[in-house]
C-alpha cells in the first residue's frame, strides 16, 4: 500500500471548478526510495520507480501519465501552445486550451509558474530558473496570455510554486548583477541572496496581473530538507517535483 502522498495546492486556484493544480513534494515514497518520492529521470534513480511514481502523482489530478505534457527545460524563454501531450523539446513555457492535457514542469529549486484565465478556459506554466527570469518569461507568458489570446488582465491567475527563496537562495555578484537590487538581499559578507518568487510576482504584476490575483508558496525547497527536493543542497542526491495545471473539462 502506497504511503500518504503530501502535494502543494494553491487555495486561490481552487476556487475555479474547472481547472486543477498540484505540486508534489519528497514524501509519497516507502522508506527504501534513495530519492524519496522522485519525479525526475536520468538521476539514479530505479527508473520504474519513477515512472509508478509519475502515474501516482497524475491520479492525483485525475489524469493518466499519458496526459500530461513535459518540456525538455534549457532555461531559455520560448514559449509555445500545445494541444496534446508529450515532450516539448527547447521549451520553458506551455500554453493550451486543451482539456485534459496536463501541463508540466519539472523542478529542485527553480520557479514553477502556472497561469489561469478562467474567462477563456486557458492556462500556462512556466519554468522559471534565474537565467529565465533574467529574460522575464513568466512575464512574456502572461503578456502574451494577455495580447495574443485576449485574457483579461484583472481575471488572470497565478501560482508561484515551491522554489528556492531568499532565505537561502546565495549567488554571485554575476547573478546578481542581472536584477533589480530590490530583490537582492545582503547581510555583512556573505553572498547576496535572490528573491526569485518575488521577482517572479514583481514580472506578472509588470504584465497587468493584479497582485490579489498571484499566490505565492512560502516554502522554500531548500530550507526545507524533510518535505521538498532541493539540487543546490543535496546535488546530486537530490530528486525532482512536477507541478501540474490542467484544465478539467470544455467550458
Amino acid at each position: 500500500m502506497n504511503p500518504p502522498l503530501p502535494l502543494i495546492r494553491s487555495p486561490l486556484l481552487a476556487q475555479f471548478p474547472h481547472v486543477a493544480l498540484a505540486q508534489s513534494t519528497r514524501q509519497g515514497a516507502d522508506a527504501s526510495a534513495p530519492f524519496g518520492f522522485n519525479l525526475g529521470y536520468g538521476l539514479g534513480d530505479d527508473e520504474n520507480r519513477v515512472t509508478a511514481a509519475v502515474a501516482q502523482f497524475a491520479e492525483r489530478l485525475d489524469l493518466d501519465p499519458e496526459d500530461l505534457a513535459f518540456m525538455n527545460q534549457v532555461h531559455g524563454a520560448t514559449i509555445r501552445e500545445i494541444s496534446e501531450p508529450g515532450v516539448y523539446d527547447d521549451t520553458d513555457a506551455i500554453i493550451t486550451r486543451q482539456p485534459r492535457v496536463g501541463l508540466t514542469v519539472r523542478t529542485a529549486d527553480c520557479v514553477p509558474v502556472m497561469l489561469y484565465a478562467p474567462g477563456e478556459n486557458l492556462i500556462a506554466a512556466v519554468h522559471a530558473g534565474w537565467r529565465g527570469t533574467a529574460e522575464h518569461i513568466a512575464q512574456k507568458t502572461a503578456e502574451k496570455l494577455i495580447g495574443e489570446y485576449h485574457a483579461d488582465a484583472a481575471t488572470l491567475y497565478a501560482f508561484i510554486g515551491a522554489s528556492a527563496a531568499s532565505c537561502c537562495y546565495e549567488v554571485g555578484e554575476d547573478v546578481a548583477a542581472l536584477f533589480p537590487e530590490g530583490f537582492i538581499i545582503r547581510e555583512g559578507d556573505g553572498n547576496p541572496r535572490l528573491d526569485l518568487k518575488g521577482l517572479n510576482r514583481h514580472q506578472l504584476e509588470q504584465a497587468g496581473i493584479p497582485a490579489d490575483n498571484i499566490n505565492v508558496s512560502e516554502l522554500c525547497t531548500i530550507h526545507e530538507q524533510t518535505l521538498l527536493h532541493s539540487y543546490r543542497r543535496d546535488a546530486e542526491r537530490s530528486g525532482r517535483m512536477l507541478t501540474t495545471i490542467v484544465l478539467k473539462e470544455a467550458v
